[in-house]
C-alpha cells in the first residue's frame, strides 16, 4: 500500500486538502489558493484587455488553473457524535434566506454549528450559488450595482465560483445565470 492510500484511511483531525499528491491542513491551502485565483484573474483581464499582447501560453493558463483548483479535493475530520442529516434542512433554508442567515437559523433553532464553507460543502455549490443568485437579483431590483453587491460580498467573506474574490463581472454572470 503506498503512503497516498494509507494518508486516505487515516482519520484527519482537522480539514483536509489534497494538493498534488499530499494531504495538507486546509488552512496552510486556503492563502495558496487564493493567490493562485487572484493571479489567475489578473491574467485573465490582461488576455481580454490586450489580445494582441497575449501569448498560447498566457491563453491556455487560465482554464487550466481554474480546472485544477476546482479538482481539490477536501477531506473533513469525522464528528465524535452522530450529527442528525441537516443537508435537506439546510437547502430548504437556502431557498428562502442568505447563507448568513441560514447558519443563523441553524444554530439558533437546531443547535447546529457550522461555518460558510461547510455549509456550502453541505449543500453543495449551485445550492450555494442558486441563493446568491436570488439575492443579487434582489440587490439589482434595488438599484444595488453588480460593483457594489461585489464589494458587500467580499466583506462578508463570501467565496466566489472557481475561487478569488467576488467582481462586478463574476456577479454580472450569476446575474445571467452564468456558473
Amino acid at each position: 500500500m503506498s503512503d497516498d492510500e494509507n494518508d486516505e484511511n487515516d482519520d484527519p483531525k482537522e480539514p483536509m486538502i489534497r494538493f498534488g499528491d499530499q494531504w495538507i491542513p486546509a488552512h496552510d491551502v486556503w492563502k495558496k489558493m487564493e493567490t493562485a485565483t487572484v493571479v489567475t484573474d489578473a491574467i485573465d483581464r490582461f488576455n481580454t484587455g490586450f489580445p494582441q499582447l497575449a501569448t498560447a501560453d498566457t491563453r491556455s493558463i487560465v482554464p487550466l488553473v481554474r480546472q485544477r483548483l476546482k479538482d481539490i479535493q477536501l477531506r473533513m475530520p469525522k464528528s465524535d457524535a452522530e450529527s442528525p442529516d441537516i443537508g435537506p434542512l439546510a437547502k430548504e433554508l437556502l431557498d428562502a434566506m442568505s447563507p448568513e442567515d441560514a447558519i443563523e437559523v441553524l444554530q439558533e433553532k437546531h443547535e447546529v454549528e457550522i461555518e460558510l464553507g461547510q455549509l456550502i460543502q453541505l449543500v453543495g455549490e449551485t445550492k450555494y450559488l442558486d441563493s446568491l443568485a436570488r439575492e443579487a437579483g434582489d440587490f439589482e431590483l434595488n438599484r444595488i450595482s453588480p460593483k457594489q453587491t461585489a464589494q458587500l460580498w467580499n466583506e462578508a467573506s463570501r467565496p466566489a465560483p472557481g475561487g478569488g474574490l467576488w467582481s462586478e463581472e463574476k456577479i454580472q454572470k450569476l446575474l445571467n445565470g452564468e456558473r
